[in-house]
């Protein structure tokens, strides 16, 4: 395959990788992720061993693509359910990237699990001992109505014991998730559920205003009675009040929808939000390589005949090349998500240009509306940023 053209200065090396786990027990409500509602060992099988040999041919073609693969940094386990693979697939994945790659000494091994998944500490200890550093648990409330109304199979216990289970194990890196804005939810849910995490072991907290898909059963909900979903006021009154409480028990607001401990905040996903490169795997998982954007198709058997031919780095897989102007543009919307903001040294020595002077109309605008706060080297979300955030990040589009 021709050598690509790589379009920007960081596009070249590589040092992350996520790996996109189809399968779950039942489709929650409110999701729009590829997912396969299975319990099939024949597809479980053939996704691993499709996985392995698309690493391989991540690490056989890199060269030719314009690709440096550094031992890796991060690795995500993302899904789906991926706290329902067999440990032996696991284990051998993770070896197989170790043999490939390589894995640097302090890298952050994030596995996503649901509560129902860590029914005892040998579970959690097992991924563990394999290398897995970080759990990512799907809490979304602690309110047991509402785990009904998503559609969650697991209970306010079970995810109690989830954690517990995987802390006594030896995590010391363990992440929830919440949303606000459920259907039937009301501020004293958000306040069970603070009370709720608040006796845990936590050191990462995401929370995430509700999406509702197309197509999916929170839509059927939406259209036939809008009124059990909360208006956006009152969504914003429980993120404001989960950032306060979260805030004051020492966590760092540090991304729009992300809290963290000190030392603590998601390596992985920060990559994401600085725009670097990273590898992907898995079917419907998409990856940012040499500059070029590509997703693999959201079809297991599609995945499969597209690794076992053209491979990872396939043109037909391109889904967008990132042009040098479209690089910064997306330096400057991403990095916005970040509280630290968009440092201005930084982007220069990044880009070779000066944000202040290429989007010199987008910040007066912006920081007119008290959108964007700017102390001359770095621009910042305001207060009333984050809760417009989309506003300010379609002038960067």
């Amino acid at each position: 395959m021709p050598q690509q053209v790589t379009p920007n200065s960081l596009s070249g090396t590589v040092s992350s990788l996520y790996i996109h786990v189809p399968f779950c027990q039942s489709k929650c409500y409110y999701c729009d992720f590829y997912s396969i509602s299975t319990a099939d060992s024949e597809l479980f099988r053939l996704w691993h061993e499709t996985i392995k040999m698309e690493l391989q041919r991540l690490k056989d073609e890199a060269e030719v693509n314009g690709v440096s693969i550094l031992p890796l940094k991060t690795i995500y386990y993302g899904g789906g359910t991926p706290s329902l693979l067999a440990f032996e697939f696991l284990s051998e994945e993770l070896e197989l990237c170790r043999d490939l790659f390589g894995i640097a000494q302090d890298a952050e091994i994030t596995l996503e699990a649901n509560p129902e998944q860590i029914t005892s500490e040998r579970i959690a200890a097992d991924w563990l001992s394999i290398g897995f550093n970080r759990l990512s648990i799907g809490l979304q409330s602690a309110s047991n109505h509402l785990l009904h109304v998503m559609g969650r199979r697991h209970s306010r216990e079970d995810a109690r014991q989830a954690v517990t289970l995987a802390y006594k194990a030896g995590f010391r890196n363990i992440s929830l998730d919440l949303i606000t804005g459920l259907p039937d939810s009301g501020m004293s849910d958000i306040e069970d559920t603070l009370a709720f995490i608040n006796t845990l072991p936590l050191t990462h907290i995401s929370t995430y205003a509700l999406d509702v898909p197309r197509n999916s059963r929170f839509e059927k909900m939406l259209v036939a009675d809008c009124e059990r979903f909360p208006d956006d006021l009152t969504e914003r009154k429980m993120f404001h009040r989960i950032r306060e409480v979260l805030i004051n028990r020492g966590f760092e607001h540090y991304e729009i929808s992300n809290f963290a401990l000190d030392s603590f905040q998601s390596r992985h996903n920060t990559v994401y939000w600085r725009a670097q490169p990273y590898l992907a795997a898995g079917p419907a998982a998409s990856s940012y390589l040499a500059g070029i954007r590509r997703s693999n198709p959201a079809s297991l058997l599609q995945w499969k005949k597209s690794v076992e031919g053209d491979g990872p780095y396939s043109k037909t897989n391109i889904t967008e090349i990132i042009s040098e102007e479209e690089a910064m543009r997306e330096s400057m919307l991403l990095g916005l998500r970040l509280l630290l903001g968009v440092n201005a040294k930084e982007f220069q020595q990044r880009h070779g240009r000066d944000y202040r002077l290429l989007f010199a109309s987008q910040i007066e605008e912006l920081r007119e509306k008290a959108l964007l706060d700017f102390d001359g080297e770095t621009l910042r979300l305001t207060p009333e940023g984050e809760n417009f955030c989309n506003i300010v990040f379609r002038e960067f589009v």
